[in-house]
């Protein structure tokens, strides 16, 4: 005797079950840090992190077809359904008994390594005919401000950002007399020469550029003094 899977409204996609999973440890992981750092009589309490869960799921997959739209050809998806020792199943139904399994690891923010912080500034140069020209400069330091070196840089224009600001007004790109990422030196900084239409910087529209590294961002807005 073949048993037949619940209604497919109990069934998941498996990127359901695995996101269910790490809600559910992320929700773990946040009660243990939330424990207090000592106790009634002012002693230190143990503090908990979990370093890796390991799972193993026993499933039901079953080919699910589902109606896109009127006049559209159906899509089928697998599903999955709980495994229940008492159940038994079939080929010629399309039901699968599966295994999945797989580990998630706790990973330190920045892998390990101390936080970076962006300082980006710039700087006026050099008044052209057509352009304006500013020195962009970002530099990298850690939690007690020392300089980083070798930290890569990615400098852009933000269009959108720039028009907002513009009250919905586009101005003309600028123009990056260098390349726009690298790393950074010595001193811990990354410096690129930028040049602005004058068209729009001399009409007091704002531009706004942000850099990127890694996780950490910084903007700036230039405009005519």
């Amino acid at each position: 005797m073949s048993a037949s899977p619940t209604p497919t409204n109990n069934s998941l996609a498996l990127h359901e079950i695995i996101l269910s999973i790490a809600d559910s440890l992320n929700d773990a992981q946040e009660t243990l840090r939330s424990m207090p750092p000592y106790d009634e009589y002012g002693r230190p309490n143990t503090l908990y992190q979990l370093p890796y869960l390991d799972f193993n799921l026993e499933v039901i997959s079953q080919f699910e077809t589902t109606e896109t739209g009127r006049g559209t050809i159906p899509s089928r998806a697998i599903r999955f359904l709980p495994f229940r020792s008492t159940e038994t199943t079939t080929k010629n139904q399309g039901i699968i008994t599966s295994n999945i399994s797989g580990r998630f690891v706790a990973v330190m923010p920045n892998e390990g390594l101390p936080q970076v912080f962006l300082e980006f500034t710039s700087e006026l140069g050099n008044v052209l005919p057509e352009f304006t020209e500013y020195k962009l400069s970002v530099r990298a330091v850690n939690a007690a401000t020392e300089a980083i070196v070798g930290q890569r840089i990615e400098l852009n224009f933000n269009e959108f950002s720039s028009r907002d600001f513009n009250s919905g007004t586009s101005v003309n790109e600028p123009v990056f007399m260098g390349s726009k990422d690298g790393y950074t030196g010595e001193n811990g900084r990354f410096e690129v020469i930028v040049r602005l239409d004058n068209e729009d910087y001399d009409t007091d529209k704002t531009f706004i550029f942000l850099a990127n590294s890694g996780t950490q961002s910084s903007s700036i807005a230039i405009s005519k003094p």
